[in-house]
């Protein structure tokens, strides 16, 4: 019970985030499930379903397949979808019943490719984890399937750039993935892939050309890793906020400028996915805010934790952090705010779609620009 939400709505699980990896390569995801999971996905976890074309079927798990089986079956529809659909790629995704009761997806992913001859890929999420988790393991599993090794660049080419882990469960609905793009392309790199926002089969295939790997959220650290042992490919991790200098400078390789004039001491949290948090962080930093603590629901990754950060393991966890802490600004997603009970700090709403999904997925300020930079001063300015 202990991750029981009264107040908060359920966070973006894991098979969402498998699919938000999928999503754009021109493929057949199929759920498999009873319809809920598949609905959770396409309904509320993912803003691109509308009016796109991407193939997103249930199996339609019944009562006596999940008692007897009828692997065959769901095989074969998927087989004669692709028949007709020619697609780029198969995925089978898990739901909590085919964790219960084994069902090998992987070995159905095996079958089905060897009939159609699609890469075919079965991706054992559950329900039980969160979204991160399922984009992550799909984007390992992306590159080791379609990486090619790659060969010596031409003398005088441009530097080229992987962006890991660009999904709208964490970026939004509001062109945050465009100006990230866009920002750097302008700032003299080509992009070899964009995992997973317009991510295709080529872009994989090529993604051991790349210079450098840019993993804009957690989704894409191991990605980076994999990346970093088998083809040595350095990579930073950070968004771009406001003028961007805060990722230009982990490009350049500079130090942060950690003493600030006219620091304020008043104690920030800052509760988001844990890349952009801490970029959020450095700009605040950069603007005289020296007391700022970084928490998350999706869990922390030890190499880019500061002492003090917080994995908020569950609602009840943050009802109580929220409440006796003595925080005097909060910056979180806008249903965080109905946790509150007996103290009332400062409360600064920035969406995160893992957490409240569609109900501010479109509320997401811009990233790059003014937008950003006047929140970023607004925050400091009270702290």
């Amino acid at each position: 019970m202990s991750r029981l939400c009264i107040d908060l709505p359920p966070f973006a699980p894991d098979y969402s985030g498998a699919a938000s990896a999928f999503f754009d390569l021109g493929g057949i995801i199929v759920m498999h499930d009873a319809s809920g999971c598949t609905g959770n996905y396409t309904g509320y976890d993912e803003p691109r379903w509308i009016g796109s074309k991407s193939a997103v079927f249930c199996s339609g798990l019944r009562r006596i397949d999940a008692v007897m089986g009828n692997d065959e079956a769901y095989i074969k529809r998927t087989v004669d979808a692709a028949n007709i659909l020619n697609p780029k790629v198969i995925a089978y995704l898990g739901s909590p019943v085919p964790m219960v009761i084994g069902i090998d997806l992987e070995g159905m992913a095996y079958e089905t490719e060897n009939m159609t001859g699609v890469p075919s890929f079965g991706i054992s999420t559950t329900g039980e984890k969160y979204y991160d988790k399922g984009a992550s393991d799909v984007f390992v599993k992306l590159i080791k399937r379609f990486a090619k090794k790659p060969v010596k660049k031409e003398d005088g080419a441009k530097k080229s750039v992987n962006l890991l882990g660009m999904i709208p469960l964490d970026v939004g609905n509001t062109g945050n993935c465009n100006r990230i793009l866009t920002f750097v392309r302008e700032n003299g790199f080509e992009i070899t892939a964009d995992f997973a926002m317009g991510l295709s089969v080529e872009q994989i295939e090529k993604c051991p050309l790349a210079d450098l790997n840019i993993v804009v959220s957690r989704c894409g650290l191991e990605a980076a890793r994999y990346l970093k042992r088998k083809y040595q490919i350095p990579y930073i991790c950070g968004v771009p906020l406001g003028d961007g200098e805060n990722l230009l400078k982990k490009i350049r390789g500079e130090q942060e400028e950690k003493e600030q004039k006219n620091s304020c001491s008043r104690r920030i949290l800052i509760i988001h996915e844990q890349i952009m948090a801490n970029s959020l962080r450095e700009k605040l930093e950069e603007n005289g805010c020296t007391n700022v603590t970084v928490a998350s629901f999706f869990g922390l990754e030890k190499e880019l934790q500061r002492a003090g950060d917080l994995h908020l393991k569950d609602e009840a966890m943050t009802r109580k952090i929220l409440n006796k802490e003595d925080y005097d600004v909060i910056v979180a997603d806008p249903e965080v705010k109905k946790l509150f009970r007996e103290r009332h700090p400062v409360f600064f709403a920035l969406p995160h779609a893992a957490v409240s999904s569609k109900v501010h997925w479109n509320a997401y300020r811009e990233y790059l620009g003014d937008d950003m930079e006047d929140f970023i001063k607004e925050i400091a300015s009270v702290s």
